[in-house]
């Protein structure tokens, strides 16, 4: 004979208990400061939207100043090489995918403080990667600007896409785990697996495609430049991470951050003129033009002896530096001026070109010309 699993003692006890939890509500409600839980409640829920509303204020204010940050954190570091902005820009896409992944994985084994350290660091990965999606009436180059930004927004697109091939492994192998029972087994597994097979793979095609960035001074400067017929032999090439060293005063191009510097020195075969240039690059047009302003006329950069010409301006987001003289340093006569000056103005003229992509030469006919003109 078989016994029943419940019966009508058992439903009395429910019963019991459930009056039990009742009374024990009403008790609550009814002494003094019983309603603290509900306030605490309600202020919880009004510091939630508050949360909220200030998350996507700041979102909408702080959203320029975080790219801003972040892209010239990269090209400090890496100089602002092509290959490093790609990844700059892999990272900014995979990283917060990885977050969501590791919160995926991780999230049932942790405990509540565990759960809300996770949480709480993923939510922000998240949010910053957010800043650099575009709208409507912004596409990605309007959000990602500053030295490497091409290079930066390639990374970027080739992250999105392996972050598309590893959702979409995600979904195929749902099916698969249907019909293959080891494969749901460790599902999980195969998935964190493959999906970071996935984005990982995309990192070295993104930086063999990358386009050059024209901040390395050996690419920059030619061997031998040859403009207006006239053939420029390059005798020096450097470049250094930031600027110290390129003028008397470090203070006046550190007015902003400067990034790198390149340098190269050229002479020609028509004259005894030589061509000495420097070029600082900062986070942006507008910066350059700040610190270009801030320069006092007639400083002659660190290691330029004798006499010599100095010129300073600027090309988006390099201020240029050159200088101009004889080669054994000897006064410049003002006849001399113009065809002094004029290596100098070709090797700007490239600088320009480069930076700008499009090469162009220097009138011949102007105010500076060669001495055989």
């Amino acid at each position: 004979m078989s016994s029943s699993t419940s019966g009508p003692i058992e439903y009395v006890g429910k019963a019991d208990r459930k009056a039990g939890r009742e009374a024990d509500r009403k008790a609550a409600k009814g002494a003094p400061g019983g309603g603290t839980g509900s306030r605490l409640g309600c202020l919880w829920s009004l510091l939630a939207v508050a949360g909220f509303f200030g998350a996507v204020i700041a979102y909408v204010r702080l959203g320029g100043y975080v790219r801003a940050t972040l892209l010239g954190l990269a090209c400090d570091l890496s100089a602002c090489s092509a290959a490093g902005m790609t990844v700059a820009g892999w990272l900014i896409i995979a990283t917060p995918a990885a977050m969501l992944l590791l919160t995926a994985a991780l999230w049932p084994r942790l405990a509540k403080r565990g759960r809300v350290a996770l949480g709480v660091a993923s939510a922000m990965v998240v949010l910053t990667a957010f800043t650099f999606l575009p709208g409507r009436k912004r596409d990605l180059s309007d959000l990602v600007k500053g030295p490497g930004s091409e290079a930066a927004g390639d990374g970027m697109m080739w992250a999105f896409g392996g972050a598309a091939a590893a959702l979409l492994f995600l979904l195929v192998l749902v099916y698969v785990g249907k019909a293959v029972p080891m494969v749901d087994r460790h599902y999980n597994t195969v998935a964190i697996v493959g999906s970071v097979a996935l984005m990982t793979a995309a990192l070295p095609l993104a930086v063999s495609r990358s386009e050059p960035t024209w901040v390395r001074a050996a690419d920059v400067f030619p061997a031998e430049l040859t403009m207006n017929g006239d053939r420029l032999v390059r005798t020096a090439v450097a470049e250094q991470r930031g600027c110290d060293g390129v003028l008397p005063d470090d203070k006046l191009l550190h007015l902003r951050n400067c990034y790198l510097t390149v340098r190269a020195a050229y002479r020609t075969d028509d004259s005894d003129a030589v061509a000495t240039f420097r070029a600082v690059l900062y986070a942006d047009d507008e910066t350059a033009d700040e610190v270009r302003d801030g320069l006092p006329r007639g400083l002659t950069p660190v290691g330029v002896t004798g006499d010599a010409i100095t010129v300073m301006s600027t090309t988006h987001a390099w201020v240029l530096i050159g200088t101009a003289g004889h080669a054994d340093g000897h006064p410049i006569a003002e006849d001399e001026r113009p065809w002094a000056l004029w290596p100098l103005r070709q090797v700007s003229y490239h600088f320009i070109g480069v930076q700008g992509g499009l090469l162009a030469e220097p009138d011949p006919d102007g105010e500076i010309h060669p001495r055989t003109r």
